[in-house]
């Protein structure tokens, strides 16, 4: 999963909001029902964006999925969940210097109506960061284990690392 300041989605403490089905039947339905493909564009952070020098990240592998587990009246999403793999090349444009991150996992997503996003995620994420965010500091970032991630609706990006640890490329790749 990734999230940045074009966030893909987001869902804080509204995890707990998911079921857990009581059979074996109803477990075998709910594992499949309504998942659709969901595939990482590449990007770009320019010299200065995020890191000193420029980044390129490429996706090289990506099987995640996505289902929308609540809507607003007008149809948007409130509330999705993000699950599957996705492996991410990241490189400086500068040296050529690349590392591949683990991003896989499960996340839940919840979108206010103000354009705010909350996410909870259960494993890995990649989350970029533009130099002067307020809420935590630039970087590309790669983030494994339990945390909340927020994206106030002016755009401003806060992190909470529950059981986690979270590297900044700029720094591995500098």
């Amino acid at each position: 999963m990734r999230l940045s300041r074009m966030a893909t989605g987001a869902a804080l403490v509204l995890a707990i909001g998911v079921g857990v089905p009581a059979t074996a039947a109803s477990a075998a339905t709910a594992s499949t029902a309504g998942w659709q493909p969901y595939r990482t564009a590449p990007w770009a952070d320019a010299p200065g964006a995020v890191c000193s020098f420029g980044v390129t990240a490429t996706p090289v592998d990506d099987q995640e999925q996505f289902r929308t587990l609540a809507s607003y009246p007008n149809g948007d999403p409130r509330l999705q969940e993000f699950r599957g793999p996705l492996f991410v090349q990241y490189t400086n444009t500068s040296t050529g210097v690349s590392v591949v991150r683990d991003l896989s996992g499960y996340g839940w997503f919840h979108y206010g109506q103000d354009g705010s996003i909350d996410a909870f995620i259960a494993s890995h994420i990649g989350l970029t960061v533009d130099v002067g965010n307020a809420g935590f500091p630039a970087g590309e970032w790669a983030i494994s284990g339990r945390s909340e991630v927020t994206i106030s609706s002016s755009g401003t990006i806060g992190v909470r690392l529950i059981n986690a640890t979270a590297e900044n490329l700029c720094q591995t790749l500098s």
